[in-house]
């Protein structure tokens, strides 16, 4: 709260952008890049077949996000899905 009181002009001075240069402005927060990055693939989907089907894709991408942050190869993290499918509740 005290960086907020601080800093509030330069809080603020974003909400003053108008819409397409406030979308250029780049996050440094990792759950506004995941979300980013889940939005533009799924994107190129256009539908789910059923909810599930919708959350395996969503489980997947996340997956994939956190081996290349976590330098891991998808192939080492290809591995594990396979235990994490058998667990899951059907």
């Amino acid at each position: 709260m005290a960086t907020l009181e601080r800093d509030f002009e330069q809080t603020i001075a974003y909400y003053a952008l108008n819409g397409v240069a406030r979308e250029l402005i780049r996050t440094t927060s990792l759950l506004e890049r995941t979300n980013r990055e889940l939005r533009r693939k799924f994107r190129q989907v256009c539908c789910f077949g059923s909810s599930r089907g919708a959350e395996v894709a969503i489980y997947l991408q996340v997956k994939r996000l956190n081996a290349r942050l976590s330098k891991q190869t998808w192939w080492e993290t290809s591995h594990s899905l396979y235990f994490d499918f058998l667990n899951l509740n059907p």
